[in-house]
């Protein structure tokens, strides 16, 4: 019987086993079993010093170095390469020195006995495969053996992290497990020689795959509790903020109603009460300023910084106080001199959500008429969640007589425009005390009406009107403002001293308020609207506003045509704005002929102009009233507009009323509310003008597509026009804004 060495190809005979060689290989045999028991324990040994006593399943464990000779298993730090793999590679370091022993102890096979093969363990073979036959004992028990070094050492490893395996993948395989192959050399019997443990490398990475994700639910599982405080932590925080929450909510959030018609609130000067009214509560006839008598007569207006001008106690709001010293259209003399109070009407009192802060400033003239129109609204205030504040202020000679002996008189020299600082000290209150009313002090709104109109439109150029309002809406007012010096000015009003006979100081503060009222002259006085007559001399008119070097600085003019103005600002007027009834009482009946004839012995006539304008303005009294109104208000608004910036202008052609005209009151009386709307259209037109008005107050700006550089036209819907009317007919002819309204 023979072997073939499949390496060498040839075919050797079966040497007699004598007794002497049977010994020999007994003791071989002997000698290989010490070795690799020796190398079994050595490894036994390492892992046992390297790792504690009991390891944890599931503990991850630091890899560590591996003896040489060592047996190479699946799990065991790593995967391996595959057998061919090492042999393409270099050697390792233990695959060197056991090549080195086999060299030394190499040997011819044919003299030495068959080797004792190691099988793998973890190798899977069929049952019937042949060449597996029948294991000897010995066999078993060595495969016990590895069986009991194997269950440990991969239950302390079987956790590693997968950087770790990737880390240790290329040392492992250089300096791994010694294949049980180089315990001899290969016999020329595939049976016999000694084999390499592979590795399964698919089914052990599917194994620690499915491990770590056990693993991640055992971590999951022993953070519970740590989440769980984590989660009692935040429901203790939601319920103490819900319960702060709460109590802070039984706090009141508006004053409390007293005998159900009175509410309490504070003031920088004192308590103030006031009534209920419309389901709003009213505040009328609070102090804002020292009274402007005496010595103070012809002074700005002085702030209540001391508590000897304040009061005891509680002051009783209930009812306004009556306007400031005028003279109204029909001579008539009304009004007090300690008149420096205001009206507060409100919708609530209280410190939570402030509303915007409506202002109103009403005045048909400088000379009187005040307040007119422009009077708080109860029911507006709380159907549209606004405070509105009306204050008196001075007019007339008292508000802003201006002369040379009076600017000497005080510190600094000055004077003129006191009812200027009047309404400038209405607002700095507000800024001090609207908010204990429920207002906002960010978002103020000055409106004003006519010559209060004209008054706002100043007081929008002044450096520092950021200090007091946000915004400002000016209605119907006038285009003409002061340009000369205060010295120049000054001495114009000297007329006045020869009226009332007075040459100094003194006979002024002495003199009776309302005899220094009544008697400014006529020609002082504001016309009533109508086409400019042939005689009118418009550089001769007297002008009450003037440039006092402390309110304004300079011609506001001058200061709108250097850039944007330090506040918003919206102009407008209506369509017939200079329909008055003076006018419509001068006929009956304004037929085609009287129209005409009007017509005729104006400006317009005499410049020849008569059929043109009738050409472009219908001979009715609508055509009439819509022709003053573009000669003395509309176009020279428009005018200046063109020369300010983002500053928006409207007009309102929305008619009413007999005459079927929309007339000056038409967008105050439908911003406040002044009359019912009777009529669809009229209805549509009080949305589009309260709409417009009170987005502007809520928001600061005009919601309107197409704005730019255009006039809105207000009617039942808000539409811009590039131009309007027959403006630039009215300035080609040098009318506009010649004979522009001064108030």
């Amino acid at each position: 019987m023979s072997k073939t060495d499949p390496n060498q190809g040839s075919v050797s005979p079966t040497p007699a086993i004598t007794e002497d060689k049977k010994s020999i290989q007994d003791e071989e045999r002997e000698k290989i079993l010490n070795i690799e028991n020796a190398m079994v324990s050595s490894v036994i040994e390492s892992s046992e010093e390297k790792k504690p006593k009991e390891i944890k399943e599931g503990m991850e464990v630091k890899p560590k170095k591996i003896p040489i000779g060592g047996i190479q298993m699946p799990g065991f730090f790593t995967r391996s390469k595959s057998k061919e793999q090492c042999k393409d590679e270099d050697q390792t370091e233990g695959t060197e020195l056991i090549e080195q022993d086999k060299s030394e102890k190499k040997e011819d096979t044919s003299t030495l006995p068959a080797k004792i093969k190691l099988p793998n363990p973890f190798k899977k073979t069929k049952p019937s495969d042949p060449e597996e036959g029948d294991k000897s004992t010995e066999q078993k028990d060595k495969i016990k053996l590895l069986e009991s070094i194997r269950l440990p050492l991969v239950s302390v490893f079987q956790r590693m992290k997968r950087n770790s395996e990737s880390q240790n993948l290329t040392t492992n395989s250089q300096a791994g497990l010694a294949s049980l192959e180089t315990l001899d050399e290969k016999s020329g019997n595939e049976k016999d020689e000694m084999k390499n443990v592979n590795l399964d490398e698919k089914k052990d990475v599917e194994k620690r795959d499915e491990q770590e994700e056990v693993n991640w639910m055992e971590k999951l599982k022993g953070y519970k509790i740590a989440i769980g405080g984590l989660l009692l932590f935040l429901l203790m925080m939601i319920v103490v903020i819900f319960i702060s929450s709460r109590q802070g909510s039984s706090v009141p959030r508006s004053a409390p109603i007293k005998d159900g018609k009175f509410v309490e609130t504070i003031t920088s000067c004192g308590l103030v009460e006031g009534k209920m009214e419309d389901s709003s509560v009213a505040f009328r006839g609070i102090p804002y300023a020292r009274p402007p008598v005496g010595n103070l007569r012809f002074e700005y207006a002085q702030p209540l910084d001391n508590l000897q001008y304040c009061w005891n106690g509680t002051f009783l709001a209930h009812n306004a106080t009556p306007p400031c010293l005028q003279i109204l259209s029909n001579n008539t003399v009304t009004g007090i001199e300690d008149c420096l109070t205001l009206d507060v009407v409100t919708p609530y009192v209280r410190y939570t959500n402030p509303l915007p802060v409506v202002v109103l400033i009403g005045a048909d003239s400088l000379v009187g008429d005040s307040p007119g129109k422009l009077r708080p609204s109860a029911r507006y205030a709380r159907s549209r969640d606004v405070v509105f504040v009306r204050p008196n202020f001075r007019i007339g000679a008292l508000g802003f007589l201006s002369l040379d002996m009076l600017s000497q008189s005080s510190y600094p020299h000055t004077s003129g425009n006191y009812g200027l600082s009047d309404i400038l000290r209405a607002l700095q209150w507000v800024q001090l005390n609207i908010e204990h009313f429920g207002g906002n002090k960010e978002s103020v709104t000055l409106v004003g009406h006519k010559a209060g109109a004209t008054l706002v439109t100043a007081l929008s150029t002044i450096h520092n009107a950021k200090k007091y309002f946000a915004r400002a809406w000016a209605s119907s007012g006038g285009s003409i403002y002061p340009s000369k010096p205060r010295e120049e000015s000054e001495v114009e009003f000297r007329e006045f001293l020869q009226t009332v006979n007075c040459q100094d100081v003194a006979c002024l503060r002495n003199l009776s308020a309302k005899k220094l009222v009544s008697s400014v002259p006529d020609t002082w006085r504001k016309p009533q609207p109508d086409l400019p007559p042939k005689d009118e001399e418009p550089d001769k008119r007297h002008q009450w506003l003037v440039i006092d070097g402390m309110i304004l600085r300079e011609s506001p003019s001058e200061v709108w045509s250097k850039g944007p103005l330090p506040v918003q600002l919206v102009i407008g007027s209506a369509a017939q704005a200079g329909s008055t009834e003076k006018l419509r009482l001068k006929n009956t009946n304004w037929t085609e002929t009287l129209v005409r004839h009007h017509v005729k012995e104006s400006i317009i006539g005499a410049q020849n102009l008569t059929n043109d304008a009738l050409k472009k303005y219908t001979s009715t009294y609508w055509g009439l009233s819509s022709m003053v109104t573009d000669i003395r208000i509309v176009c020279p608004l428009v005018s200046i507009w063109k020369n300010m910036d983002n500053v928006t202008i409207y007009v309102v052609n929305q008619t009413r009323g007999l005459d079927k005209i929309a007339d000056i009151d038409s967008d105050i009386d439908a911003i406040l509310g002044r009359y019912e709307p009777k009529t669809p259209e009229q209805r549509r037109y009080f949305s589009a003008m309260q709409g417009l008005f009170y987005h502007y107050v809520w928001h600061g700006k005009i919601d309107e597509k197409g704005l730019g550089k255009n006039v809105l036209i207000v009617d039942q819907d808000v539409v811009p026009n590039a131009t309007y009317s027959h403006c630039e007919y009215w300035t080609l002819k040098g009318i506009v804004p010649k004979y522009a309204a001064l108030d």
